[in-house]
């Protein structure tokens, strides 16, 4: 008997980069030749991107491929030896993620493309590679828009960064493995069925690959563990893989008493073991797998449950994008932003506009943060408007990334919708039955989930669209007009004409922390698409919006757009360039006021926080000193004298005409008290002018 397990093999290190553009006529150097001087290329390690200064600078930045950004061919080399004990394994490359089509050399030959900038794929180096001897990998990377691979052209308010930004790795296993070419997945597919507080079934399916010459019997044992890596369920069978073929083995393990996965209140997970051994009981690979056992539904009068209760889904859009780095993100960074949401007290999260890395999903399914995943079908399915014919690939491309997205992420019990689109605003018959085909996939990919789309045209075929549930994006207060009461008033009418739960998957408004101005009139003193985004208008618009939502139960979720401030290159808004300033927290993680009114609605600890901190050259008298608190009470005191108690609404607490001292500065002081008697206090210093 042997041990044969996978062996994983860190390939992020030594890389040599160099933007291979038509302009300067690199395009046509031969790099994939393994005797290719590549010493004067830049040094990288991965993940990597190329955009990460030039996609985020603003319009002056115009270079080739369009955008303001760059978006064309780079090229990467790296040498690398693999053991020489390592021959009898085959050998398999696993990009996480690269933008956006990727062709990938071995010593000189062509080894495969993949097409598509956000999911994880693999090739197989076996017949490629030399062991115990040095070899040479070239990995072309074209982040030029196309036509047919969505996001198509220019589609999507956001910066497509190029690059191989995320990990590479390789992986060794046996002839005998779970299949790693099977859309990039685990090749596991766990399935938690017949859920009750006393028992569940957890139907497993493994799909295997016998890369050998001959017919293979195998033995497959499954265990499942609990969280405190207890053993409590398992089976083991034989299964009969063909020679040079896949095959699939299921089975189903009776779990008793399970524990569920209960969102932010108890992210409970299971693991699966799966061993595949040989005849003689060699191991062969090991497969592990987390996993949760949960329900849910949604009611359109009632909105989302969760396990049978009532579950309140309030969080945030997200874009896969650091200030430190864009898009080649280190988990470090993802550990970061998650916790500040959960911070923030949300339950659930949108991954715009595409796939995002494992890594986020595994966060989501420890911190108990729902998740709606989508599609990267943004705005358009024809780059011709006028005919608004589909390209030739476009179909089998968008078809590709949905088996990609669903297979790659099917164990994650954080994830409840996938997503088929995002504000499509082109419709013709073509478009109408391919939208309808990717929603026949999806549901036969799998048929656990509720499948949805983002719509933003609310008309005619827009609203036949299929879909278990639908999500609204609508920006009333920002694009158009939000008069007190307008957004709940149109949510009630269009929900008269849909007979489907309903959502907002997008709402907000633009916040420059430079940026201050009392009385703020939006017809006036709002420039939606300009300069003019003071942070205390977001912080008010996101006041009155929730106060409407909260009043609608049938609501199935509300997605604040968005989190962060994120790299959208041709924007010049508010105080920066290159940026949509709509998150709650500026691009550099700075929370902005509306993250804390946020935080005082959605998240029970108690917090206070003074508003307007920045506007420290004010008029006086203030119209409006405010401040966010679940206290019950808050007193204001301006240089130790006190002001009383603001006036209260929900968490919002006011005092209005507060004297400031002019060509001098107060100290502005706002404290709380909790039941449990601590007291909170918060302050700034203002100058009156």
């Amino acid at each position: 008997m042997s041990d044969c397990k996978r062996i994983i093999i860190d390939f992020n290190a030594d890389w040599r980069f160099l933007k291979l553009t038509q302009a300067g006529g690199l395009s046509a150097l031969p790099v994939e030749r393994p005797d290719f001087d590549d010493s004067e290329w830049e040094s990288v390690n991965l993940p990597h991107t190329w955009n990460s200064v030039d996609g985020a600078d603003g319009r002056e930045g115009v270079d080739e491929g369009g955008e303001h950004y760059y978006r064309g061919l780079g090229g990467y080399r790296k040498s690398f030896t693999i053991p020489a004990e390592l021959e009898n394994k085959r050998i398999f490359i696993e990009f996480m993620g690269a933008n956006t089509v990727t062709d990938v050399c071995i010593n000189g030959d062509f080894v495969g493309r993949h097409e598509g900038g956000y999911a994880a794929f693999r090739f197989d180096l076996t017949d490629f590679v030399r062991f115990g001897a040095e070899n040479q990998i070239c990995v072309k990377v074209n982040s030029a828009p196309t036509d047919y691979i969505p996001p198509i052209t220019d589609q999507g308010d956001f910066t497509k960064m190029g690059g191989i930004y995320r990990d590479v790795r390789l992986v060794a296993v046996s002839d005998l493995h779970f299949d790693l070419l099977d859309f990039g997945s685990s090749g596991v597919y766990i399935t938690p069925e017949n859920i009750s507080t006393s028992s569940a079934d957890i139907h497993i399916l493994a799909k295997l690959k016998n890369d050998s010459a001959a017919d293979k019997v195998v033995h497959l044992s499954s265990e499942i563990l609990d969280a405190d890596g207890r053993l409590v369920g398992a089976s083991e069978g034989p299964a009969i893989i063909p020679a040079g073929k896949s095959a699939k083995y299921n089975t189903s393990i009776s779990l008793k008493n399970p524990h569920l996965w209960n969102g932010i209140f108890d992210p409970y997970l299971y693991t699966v073991k799966l061993t595949l051994s040989d005849a003689d009981g060699g191991q062969l690979d090991e497969i592990t797998e987390r996993f949760g056992v949960r329900t849910y539904r949604v009611d359109p009068e009632n909105g989302f449950f969760l396990n049978g209760c009532y579950y309140d889904l309030h969080g945030v859009n997200y874009h896969q994008d650091s200030y430190e780095n864009g898009w080649a993100m280190t988990d470090s960074q993802r550990e970061r932003d998650y916790k500040m949401m959960r911070d923030l007290g949300c339950t659930v999260a949108r991954m715009a506009h595409y796939q995002h890395a494992k890594y986020e999903y595994d966060l989501c399914d420890r911190l108990g943060i729902c998740v709606w995943t989508e599609l990267g079908i943004v705005n358009k399915m024809s780059a011709d408007d006028k005919t608004k014919k589909i390209a030739d690939g476009f179909a089998d491309s968008a078809k590709q990334q949905l088996r990609e997205l669903i297979r790659q992420n099917y164990n994650h019990p954080s994830v409840i919708i996938w997503g088929t689109s995002n504000e499509l605003f082109q419709m013709s018959d073509e478009i109408f039955e391919l939208y309808r085909e990717l929603n026949a996939l999806a549901k036969s990919e799998d048929k656990s989930r509720l499948i949805s789309f983002a719509d933003s045209q609310f008309w005619g075929r827009f609203m036949e669209l299929p879909g278990d549930i639908v999500g609204y994006n609508r920006y009333f207060g920002w694009y158009i007009d939000g008069a007190e009461g307008a957004f709940g008033r149109w949510l009630d009418d269009y929900r008269k004409k849909e007979s489907r739960p309903i959502g907002v998957t997008e709402y907000g408004g633009g916040g420059a922390v430079s940026q201050h101005k009392d009385n703020i009139i939006w017809k006036n003193d709002i420039d939606s698409c300009g300069p003019r985004h003071p942070e205390n208008y977001q912080s008010a618009l996101h006041e009155e919006i929730w106060r409407q939502f909260a009043e609608r139960p049938y609501l199935w979720g509300k997605f604040v757009w968005c989190m962060f401030d994120f790299a959208s290159d041709g924007r010049e808004e508010g105080d920066t360039k290159g940026q949509n300033d709509k998150g709650l927290c500026t691009r550099e993680r700075v929370p902005k006021d509306a993250y804390f009114f946020y935080k005082s609605v959605w998240n029970p600890a108690p917090m206070l926080h003074l508003t307007e901190k920045r506007f420290a050259e004010r008029p006086s008298p203030v119209p409006a000193v405010k401040a966010y608190s679940n206290a019950e009470r808050v007193e204001l005191f301006v240089d130790g004298v006190s002001h009383g108690f603001g006036a209260r609404n929900g968490t919002v607490f006011t005092w209005k005409n507060i004297k400031i001292k002019i060509g001098g500065k107060s100290i502005i002081r706002v404290a709380a008290t909790f039941a449990d008697g601590n007291i909170l206090e918060d302050s700034a210093e203002w100058s009156g002018i």
